[in-house]
């Protein structure tokens, strides 16, 4: 049986986006945020008109998720590890800024390899392979013969995941989202 057999095709198309998410924002694993993500982009309409109805859209989350990205934390280490040999990055960035344009530093670190996307297959983070296990719990209790992105919502929530519970509660408690996503998935039983 293959790993994905049970999943619809938006739930399928979900997981494959987290991976997508995880390589553009330079992380080394794919988190429950990715998830998460990856949910937003691929839920079908009337899942996608609740989220929406939050304020809990793709673009939003990107951005806060681009917030605290790998790559930025990068720069900080490298901005303090040189502070201590008298070099001020952050000045030389904006320097370079100044002079080439807004994007200038930042694609000079992707060319150099130092930002680069990882290649091949970007593993589960330990919290993303509960959030899966949890949503196939989620089917069983619905007793649904499918995993949906719905599930796959409800596992993030269960989950108990910081990072991915913390996009979501910036914009609705989880209680009422996990609600909403249960009267959405009796509605279609």
């Amino acid at each position: 049986m293959r790993p994905f057999q049970r999943f619809t095709r938006n739930a399928r198309v979900a997981v494959m986006l987290a991976h997508e998410e995880a390589r553009e924002l330079c992380d080394r694993e794919t988190g429950s945020q990715h998830l998460l993500l990856g949910v937003l982009q691929a839920a079908g309409e009337e899942l996608s008109g609740v989220l929406t109805g939050y304020g809990l859209t793709a673009e939003v989350v990107r951005g806060r998720l681009a917030e605290t990205s790998t790559a930025d934390q990068l720069f900080d280490e490298d901005a303090d590890a040189l502070r201590a040999i008298g070099i001020d990055l952050r000045a030389v960035r904006d320097s370079v800024a100044g002079t080439f344009g807004t994007d200038a530093f930042d694609k000079a670190l992707s060319r150099s390899g130092r930002r680069r996307r990882p290649r091949g297959p970007i593993p589960f983070s330990h919290g993303a392979k509960k959030v899966l296990e949890l949503s196939l719990r989620e089917t069983l209790a619905h007793k649904d013969n499918e995993i949906r992105c719905e599930h796959l919502l409800l596992g993030i929530l269960r989950s108990g995941d910081n990072a991915a519970i913390a996009l979501v509660t910036e914009h609705v408690y989880t209680a009422q989202l996990r609600a909403a996503i249960n009267k959405l998935l009796d509605k279609a039983a």
